[in-house]
């Protein structure tokens, strides 16, 4: 069994054990996730099985979107609501007007600081886990990241103010990060109180199945065809280039390509490759 299933990840799972559950519920014996949900978060999680497994750092490289709430006001220490409380200034109300224009500042290519609660490994080690044991002076080198959009979908103003945002991101892009950074440039603090991921490159929520559901996860595996197509060019090669291609060897090209390309021979992913200076160089084979 190979393939790509569209997975929803459920509040509170942490995306590790999604996929252990759609290893268990399909009995396959590899798998793995192209790009990590926190465990607050909701959504979309795409999870390749057995040799499918070469496709993700190329899912890995897509752009994500998201549809999530914060709270103005409040600061906690993970930057979610998964945290505590650490200051509070609720008297400080924020215009519509006001968060609008803040917005603009976290647009188009900016640097953030990774959360320290956060999956990213610093000599050999997870930042959460150094934050577990209170060590908060780990050297963090802010990473460059694009945010191609970033839309308020509305501004609830009763005791606690709260927005609700669209962002549309590169990978790599902390949420979090940005409504942390958001709230010390509003001067009044937030967190994100609601997150889920609706996009991963081409791919959305629809027919997205809980990783428990063996019944619907079998009927929703994606081909990897089906994957490649949907993320990169593609051509048609012969029988000739194939047996070249299939034991690592690159070959000339007969297409003006740059780039990642998927390698088709009769309609079946051969490898996934780069074209450069009229060359294809096989990146990642599949058995055919």
């Amino acid at each position: 069994m190979e393939g790509v299933v569209k997975v929803y990840k459920p509040i509170l799972a942490t995306s590790t054990e999604c996929v252990e559950e759609v290893k268990k519920a399909l009995g396959v014996r590899k798998a793995g996730h192209s790009g990590t949900l926190d465990p607050h978060a909701e959504g979309l999680l795409l999870i390749c099985l057995n040799s499918s497994t070469k496709l993700i750092p190329y899912l890995l490289n897509l752009d994500k979107e998201y549809i999530g709430e914060a709270i103005l006001g409040i600061k906690t220490n993970t930057g979610d609501r998964g945290g505590v409380v650490i200051e509070s200034n609720l008297n400080r109300k924020i215009s519509y007007d006001s968060l609008l224009e803040a917005i603009q500042d976290f647009k188009g290519k900016i640097k953030q600081i990774p959360p320290l609660y956060s999956a990213i490994k610093v000599k050999g080690k997870r930042l959460y886990e150094y934050a577990r044991e209170g060590i908060d002076d780990v050297e963090l080198v802010p990473r460059e990241v694009t945010v191609y959009d970033f839309d308020v979908l509305y501004l609830i103003d009763e005791n606690i103010q709260k927005f609700g945002f669209r962002i549309r991101c590169s990978k790599g892009t902390y949420v979090r990060r940005i409504i942390e950074d958001l709230g010390e440039r509003l001067g009044c603090g937030a967190f994100l109180s609601k997150l889920r991921r609706i996009k991963i490159g081409p791919f959305d929520l629809e027919d997205s199945v809980k990783p428990w559901d063996k019944e619907r996860l079998n009927q929703a595996i994606l081909s990897n065809e089906e994957v490649v197509k949907k993320i990169m060019p593609v051509v048609e090669i012969t029988p000739e280039e194939e047996s070249k291609i299939s034991r690592g060897i690159s070959i000339k090209s007969r297409f003006p390509l740059e780039g990642e390309v998927g390698l088709f021979l009769n309609k079946t992913l051969v490898a996934i490759a780069e074209g450069k200076d009229g060359v294809i160089k096989p990146l990642r084979v599949f058995k055919t």
